[in-house]
């Protein structure tokens, strides 16, 4: 907490400047450290917060140069563009972050409207200060308290407990700090309330449950979030944030499955928040199309049809799957490896483009999609379509 409060003070930030004026320009963190530029604490100090800074640009943009965060609390907090979609599901409301950390959810909160933090970690909530003081639109408040007893007044609510322990990842929501358990007392004292969990949840272990939203951002599954209070029906949502966010639901917890069919002239390889959701049924109907395993997301059709929730890919070739029959046809054909897809098969991706060998850079690129059908490992050789939106 002492180098937070001094890195965040003049002295402190001239020292950052400094040092990151030097890693600009391809300084290492031994050759800035022989420079004296501060007393030897305070610029390891300066470094490690420079490491989180740079790590922090997928999640907070150009946010993260003015960022101070832990390595645990940065892994921990919800990028800025998917803090800024749950936070615009409060509206007006007045929130209280009660697990704020380094404030990533408090800065998206802050934008629009009235909000309140409470951590037990001082350090992280001093961190969450000089957070939200560098940020444009900032009318929250921050408190040291339990957030297990919700220490707090507002008329909304948004948890994230802590996930990791030990540097090792909560399976259980009852080893999350604070634990799932509580959400029933939390929704006593809130009218709305928001619960950050793993998209890997096994939601038969909670207390309680009405919505459980996945969000996508990006092409991967950001979170998974249990909403408490909307007062509509939906039971499970899937939501894509692009360009315009997106959003498919449904009011039951039963799942449809599309009928099991071969594969058709065109492949569907699903968004992962759909996957997540258990909404592969919906896009199939969508879509008119099927599955070619049971219980694998990828989707397959003989017209092709353009989704933002899925990629669309024209089928070139199914081959059973031996190496050396799969390079003399790749080969045969003129095409080389692009991107490689996998559910339910052995092979990492990675690990079969080298196995794969090199080819001739003048060849096509196409999509390897890798599973199995009928119990027998298969790649289905496809062209690649640009995704509408994703």
């Amino acid at each position: 907490m002492d180098a937070v409060l001094y890195l965040s003070g003049t002295a402190g930030s001239a020292v950052l400047e400094q040092i990151g004026q030097r890693r600009a320009v391809g300084d290492s963190s031994l050759q800035i450290q022989q420079l004296n530029i501060d007393a030897s604490d305070r610029v390891r100090a300066a470094l490690y917060v420079w490491d989180q800074r740079e790590r922090a640009h997928g999640k907070f943009g150009d946010a993260a140069d003015r960022l101070f965060a832990d390595r645990d609390g940065l892994e921990m907090a919800s990028g800025l563009t998917v803090a800024r979609h749950r936070a615009q599901r409060f509206g007006d409301t007045w929130v209280a972050d009660l697990c704020c950390g380094i404030g990533g959810d408090l800065m998206a909160l802050a934008e629009r409207g009235r909000c309140i933090g409470v951590d037990l970690d001082t350090a992280r909530l001093q961190m969450a200060r000089v957070n939200l003081g560098a940020h444009e639109r900032n009318t929250a408040a921050l408190i040291a308290g339990d957030s297990r007893f919700a220490p707090v007044k507002a008329d909304a609510a948004t948890a994230d407990p802590a996930r990791r322990q030990g540097g090792k990842r909560a399976r259980s929501g009852s080893d999350y700090e604070p634990s799932l358990a509580y959400i029933p007392e939390w929704q006593q004292q809130f009218d709305l309330l928001a619960v950050k969990v793993s998209p890997a949840l096994d939601l038969g272990e909670l207390p309680v449950r009405e919505e459980v939203e996945y969000v996508s951002w990006q092409g991967q599954c950001r979170e998974a979030v249990l909403w408490f209070g909307q007062g509509d029906d939906c039971r499970r949502r899937a939501t894509q944030i692009g360009e315009q966010t997106i959003s498919l639901t449904s009011a039951s917890d039963e799942i449809l499955r599309p009928p099991v069919q071969p594969v058709g002239r065109v492949l569907y390889d699903p968004d992962p928040a759909l996957v997540r959701s258990h909404l592969i049924g919906e896009l199939a109907e969508q879509l008119g199309a099927w599955s070619i395993v049971e219980d694998v997301a990828y989707l397959s059709s003989d017209d092709v049809h353009h989704t933002p929730w899925a990629k669309t890919l024209p089928l070139l070739e199914q081959v059973p799957f031996q190496l050396n029959r799969l390079q003399r046809v790749l080969r045969l054909n003129g095409w080389r490896p692009g991107v490689i897809r996998r559910r339910h098969f052995p092979i990492e991706p990675e690990t079969l483009r080298q196995q794969l060998g090199a080819f001739d850079t003048d060849s096509l690129p196409v999509e390897l999609v890798c599973t199995r059908i009928d119990g027998k490992r298969t790649i289905l050789i496809c062209a690649s379509v640009t995704e509408s939106a994703r």
